[in-house]
Formats: structure tokens, sequence, C-alpha cells
């Protein structure tokens, strides 16, 4: 029989470029050449590299990392909880082993639910969370190395504390007690911020408060009488706390000079810097304590306030490791590790570049806002306060607004949109904290004053949140003065009516 089939060809150099394999020799596997395995390899390498390098190192990375690295991260740290292991099926015998009910609260702590430090040590590796440890261990290195980058270069020991600025702050009195044990007092040189004098109530202490001088428009620390309560009763005095960063017309406390006493009459220091590392002042002041001998034994800062994380976690820090590593020891039972995670995966993000930027930015910026104040100040008839020391907070008189109206003028800003900005009205009322009384609580003093707006530019804030402030405050301020006082007011020169129907569309009437 005669075959059928057409003789086979040669095929030439392009169609054997295009063969196609017969459907026998198809297979993804052949396709990959020993060039993509080496990339394969390579790009593995580079991922444990990065990883590795991270946990070897223990600092912040100068420039910050993309969220894909981010997420690589937080899954390899999940992944040396013993909860999250693969390569076994972890079996809890115990009364937590790290169960989460729901799987919405599972993904949003990404596995990370065993908490961190073990039996009342805060600092202590947990076996069945080696990868909260290490988080933990991380957050620690990388609070000091952030404090460090921003000039606190003399600091030995930082903790993250999941607990906030105030709750932080009364854990240091309380670790104190057994140092003092016949102290009953704690002077405390006055802020009217509540969370700070309730530190000292729940620490199980009597406040001695001692009230601001005024010198110019500035409130500041009244070191005689401190010296004073120092000499009169020392070895009942568990601790002076002091303050850096308040609202204006607050000026930070003078923590060389209370530094100084303290150490003269061996009682510890404690300064509150609740967000105080964004002022190059609060920063100077507290290496000046230290470099001058004077007594500084721990000072506290808020991670949201400074460092833009959710509120929730602390920073501690102290000029000695030793007094770390006790304060560590003092926490009791375990704790959450959420501010440290969201500490960490913040500073890997930004990296040290990025974090100088924002802080940068803030000074910056705080300039802007204080040209812009004192220039709006001046058209309306009113004048900022001259508080030089405050670099984060500004105040601006209210004469022009009857006080009877000053409550409801700041009711009125807060509905149109700014958050933050506190009118504070002259009052010779008592109010109670906790049984306490204070005169005039809010202004720092019981000084009577003519009411003021406080604005603070804060870490974070941007360049058009700043000229939206403005705008807002402008228009908010003209068409109250125009419907509570009758007068128009005059920006820029000229009477703005502040009833056409372009304001209205732009501010919703709260009235």
């Amino acid at each position: 029989a005669v075959s059928s089939r057409k003789p086979s060809r040669k095929l030439n150099s392009l169609e054997r470029r295009y063969e196609l394999p017969g459907d026998d020799e198809m297979s993804m596997v052949d396709s990959f050449t020993k060039a993509h395995n080496e990339y394969s390899r390579i790009a593995t390498k580079s991922t444990s590299l990065l990883l590795n390098e991270l946990w070897t190192k223990k600092s912040i990375p100068d420039d910050g990392w993309s969220e894909h690295s981010i997420e690589l991260f937080l899954q390899w740290i999940a992944s040396h909880d013993s909860n999250n292991r693969i390569d076994m099926a972890p079996l809890g015998a115990g009364e937590r082993e790290g169960r989460v009910a729901s799987s919405m609260v599972r993904r949003l702590h990404c596995g990370l639910t065993h908490g961190i430090g073990r039996s009342g040590n805060l600092c202590e590796v947990q076996p069945k969370a080696l990868g909260s440890s290490m988080l933990n261990c991380l957050a620690n290195e990388f609070a000091l190395h952030a404090l460090k980058t921003l000039g606190l270069h003399s600091v030995k020991g930082a903790l993250v504390i999941p607990l906030c600025t105030g709750m932080t702050m009364m854990m240091c009195m309380a670790h104190w007690r057994k140092m003092r044990p016949r102290a009953r007092y704690v002077i405390w040189s006055r802020v009217d911020q509540k969370s700070c004098f309730k530190a000292i109530l729940a620490a199980g202490f009597e406040p001695i408060v001692v009230d601001p001088l005024r010198e110019g428009d500035s409130l500041l620390t009244d070191v005689p009488e401190i010296r004073r309560m120092l000499e009169k009763n020392a070895d009942e005095v568990l601790c002076v706390i002091t303050t850096t960063s308040a609202f204006a017309p607050r000026a930070p406390d003078d923590i060389v000079a209370v530094g100084t006493l303290c150490s003269a009459h061996s009682v510890p220091h404690l300064v509150n810097n609740a967000y105080g590392l964004q002022s190059a002042e609060c920063t100077r002041r507290i290496l000046e304590c230290r470099a001058s001998g004077g007594r500084l034994d721990a000072f506290v800062q808020s991670l949201d306030k400074n460092f833009q994380i959710p509120v929730g976690g602390a920073l501690v820090a102290f000029f000695k490791q030793s007094h770390a590593a006790a304060f560590a020891q003092f926490y009791p039972g375990r704790a959450s590790c959420v501010p440290a995670r969201d500490f960490v995966l913040t500073l890997l993000s930004q990296g040290t570049r990025g974090l100088q930027a924002e802080f940068d930015r803030q000074r910056r910026l705080f300039e802007r806002m204080r040209r812009k104040l004192r220039t709006f100040a001046e058209e309306i008839g009113e004048t900022v306060y001259e508080v030089e020391e405050n670099l984060i907070s500004l105040a601006m008189t209210l004469c022009t607004i009857p006080a009877s109206k000053q409550t409801l003028f700041g009711a009125v800003l807060f509905s149109r949109g700014i958050t933050g900005a506190r009118v504070v009205p002259s009052s010779t009322k008592k109010t109670s904290v906790e049984g306490h009384e204070f005169v005039n609580f809010g202004s720092h003093s019981t000084d009577q004053h003519a009411g003021y707006l406080t604005v603070a530019c804060g870490v974070g804030m941007r360049e058009d949140e700043l000229e939206e402030l403005f705008a807002r405050l402008v228009s908010t301020y003209g068409r109250f003065l125009r419907k509570n006082v009758g007068r128009d007011v005059r920006i820029g020169g000229r009477s703005v009516n502040f009833e056409s129907d372009e304001d209205e569309e732009t501010l919703a009437d709260p009235y």
C-alpha cells in the first residue's frame, strides 16, 4: 500500500525558533531554565537577608520599607509563635494558648495573639510566643534608636509600654514606692491636664500642687516654692513631677533647676514629656538636665502624639539601662503587643530619614503657624502670647469676644471641623478633680485673664491642613462676631461679608 503521508521536510531556522512541542512534550517545568531558577534563589535569599539583617542589627533602617516588605516581615514574625506553626499541629493544654474566637480579630492582630512578657517581666521571652517576643525586643531597640535620632544621645534604656502616658507615669511612681517607703507626697508643677494628676492619686500618693509663676505672657516653674517644699519634708516626697509639653501660655518646666534640687535632696525626678519629642527646646532641656548633673530618673512620652500610631502606648526612657530593666520587672503579668507592633511597623515604613523629615516639617510649619496667627491677631485687634519656649502650642487673646460668648465660640469652631483647638475662658469657679479643687482649671493657673484660643502644630500636620485651618478660623470668627457681637471684621484691610452665599456653601451654619 502506498502511504498518503507527505514526506517530511527540513525546518528552516525561523521555523525552528517558533516550533511547538508535541502534546507529550508540553511541560511548564521545562520552561524554567537555570537562569530562572537562579533568579528565584536570589529573590528568596534577598528576602531572607532583609529580615535577618533587621533582626541582627535591631535598628530602624535608613530608608522606609515598602508595604510588601513590611507584610513579609509581619508574616515572618508571626510564624514564630506556636499558634501559627505550619510544621506541626499545635495542641494547647493551657488556659490561654493564643486562641481567638473571631477570625476577623485574628486577622486584625496578624495571628500575634499571645502578647508580650512573662511572669511579670515585660521583657522576658515567652517560649510559645517567640515572634511576639522578637517584636517586643525590636520595639524597645527602635525606641532607643528613635530617641537618639531625635537628639537624645545620652539615653541608655527605653521601653515601649502598652499603657497611656498617665498610666505609665503611675507605674513609675508605684515602682519607686519600695525605694522610698516613707513617702506620702508627690510635688507636681501644675499643668491643667487631668491624666497626670490622676496618675499621682492612682499610685496612692497625695499631690502637692505648685502653681506656675507668670512672667510676661508665660507661665513658668515656681522653682523657689518647689525648693521650699523639698526643704520642708523631702523624706516624705516620693518624687517631683515636671512637664515639658503643654498648651500655651504654659512654658516647659525648668527641669534643669528642678533636677538640681532633686539631686541635692536625693528625691526622684519624673518628667512628663507627653509630646515633647517634637520640640527642640524640650529635648535640649532634658539633655541639659542630665549634663549638668541634675537628677532625672525617667521621662515618659506618648506614642500616638509623637509617632502617629493609634492611642494606647507610651515610651518611657532612662539614662541607665539598669533602671529600664528594673521597671520592666515591675510590670504585673502579660501585656498587649499591639502598641509595640504598631510602633515597629510605623518606623519600618518611615525609616530614620522619614522620621526626621516628619519632625523637621513640624518645626517648619510651627513657625509658619506662628506668623499667620500673629498676622490674623493683629488684623482683628488681638494678641498672640509671647511664649518663646513653647514650640508646639500658641495662644491668642479673645478680648473682642465677650466672656459669656467665648465657650460658644469654641463649640462653633469644633462644629466647623477644627478639632484640638481650645477656647479657655477665665473663671473664678472651682473645678473638682477626684476631690481636689482647682480655681480657673484649664488655664494652668489661678491668675485671671481675658480668655484665649489655643492651637497647636503637632507632628503630622500638613501644609494644606494649616492653610485650611486659617481659612476656617477667619470665616468662623467673622461670622461669629457679626452674629453675636453685631459688628463686622476687617481682614486684609477690607470688610468681609461673612453672610454671602459663598460662605454659606463653604461652611454650614451651626446655629
